[in-house]
């Protein structure tokens, strides 16, 4: 009975603790819900999330859903900025070390065009002849695309 009780105290503590981390989750397409717009995700290429630093997880069918509410927000109040990798669906990736492109060739979920890259050169590949320009988390940030003022 003893070794029983300490199992149970084993399992109690590995699920608070599992109930306690700050880690990014999968998007869930065709089931979750943009926490911007209200949309269900559903394109692979396209997704976004915020964890808070208290573990708070939100998802977002594209990243110009994501970037209004982080910048209401402020960054400091998150423990990770994901966006989707759109050369591999469903992949998120570190949205302050991606890069981003916005062409009218590629359109996204809310219509401004916008993707995310791993790399600077996975982007520029992306990018290849198609009008469009290609810019860094931080630039993005302070896009136009972003100005509501």
């Amino acid at each position: 009975m003893k070794q029983l009780n300490n199992y149970f105290l084993l399992f109690t503590v590995i699920v608070l603790y599992s109930a306690c981390t700050t880690s990014p989750i999968d998007i869930d397409y065709n089931e979750d819900q943009c926490h911007a717009c209200k949309m269900i995700i559903s394109d692979s290429r396209f997704g976004a999330e915020l964890v808070t630093t208290k573990g708070k997880i939100y998802k977002f069918d594209a990243i110009e859903c994501l970037v209004p509410e982080l910048n209401k927000n402020g960054a400091d109040n998150y423990k990770y900025i994901m966006v989707t990798d759109f050369e591999n669906p469903k992949t998120l990736i570190d949205a302050t070390k991606s890069t981003f492109m916005i062409s009218e060739s590629v359109p996204s979920p809310m219509g401004a065009y916008l993707s995310a890259f791993q790399s600077i050169e996975s982007g520029k590949k992306a990018l290849g002849s198609k009008k469009g320009n290609l810019l860094t988390w931080n630039d993005l940030c302070l896009h136009e695309l972003f100005d509501f003022e």
